[in-house]
């Protein structure tokens, strides 16, 4: 795949072109200001990098930072809002296009405000640059239909969907593939540990980990990148 440089901090954040709903989109055609005329690739075809906000050594510090983990399946893929990657989107040439992910919930691990969870929420993640090329970030592979596995979601900031939710980081998403775990960054040190345990021990280690936050034996991982950081909101 070619690569994309991303220079600065990674970032989903609303862009100035305001949001669009996702029932508004067609998978083919672009909406909005920075969509005229583009078309969106069906697979990946470059490589994206940039810092992440967060950086974790184990899974119950991913936990801990996480707002939300479930263990679902992804049931569809669509075309999202309008995105920046970086804190000044100029750096990148202008908007991107966000993946939305409907992710089916089958059980919820953690979940630190006791919040009613519905059946289906929402994952962004990263897809189509401002010319409709579909792109990979940070080793993160595309959602597809069918995937199931265990997501460690922290709440998108710009929406007023408090069930919509980003990756924690690049580790943040863990499929069960043959019995055993895929890790969705391969490349990091996280994911060697990952791949050791089976579902059941993940699990299990998500839930003692969820646990001691409530217990208040273990907190949050602080942010690797200075950036701005949502309000905190209901949905967290």
């Amino acid at each position: 795949m070619e690569k994309l440089r991303r220079p600065g901090v990674r970032r989903l954040g609303l862009a100035a072109a305001g949001a669009v709903a996702v029932t508004a989109l067609v998978a083919a055609v672009g909406v909005g200001r920075a969509d005229s005329g583009v078309r969106y690739d069906s697979r990946p075809e470059a490589l994206a990098f940039g810092k992440e906000v967060y950086h974790f050594d184990t899974v119950g510090q991913m936990t801990a930072t996480s707002h939300l983990v479930v263990l679902g399946t992804v049931s569809s893929a669509v075309p999202g809002r309008l995105g920046s990657v970086d804190e000044d989107p100029a750096a990148v040439g202008g908007d991107i296009r966000l993946r939305a992910v409907t992710i089916d919930v089958s059980d919820v691990l953690h979940n630190p405000k006791n919040l009613i969870i519905p059946a289906r929420i929402t994952l962004e993640e990263e897809g189509w640059d401002e010319e409709g090329r579909g792109y990979v970030s940070n080793n993160v592979a595309w959602s597809e239909v069918g995937d199931t596995g265990y997501f460690f979601l922290r709440r998108s900031g710009g929406v007023s969907d408090p069930y919509t939710y980003q990756l924690a980081s690049s580790d943040g998403r863990a499929l069960v593939v043959d019995g055993a775990l895929r890790p969705s960054n391969a490349d990091n040190d996280l994911a060697t540990s990952i791949t050791t345990m089976g579902p059941t021990f993940l699990n299990n280690t998500v839930v003692a980990a969820s646990g001691q936050v409530a217990a208040g034996t273990l907190t949050e991982s602080m942010p690797t990148a200075e950036l701005p950081q949502p309000p905190e909101g209901d949905g967290e």
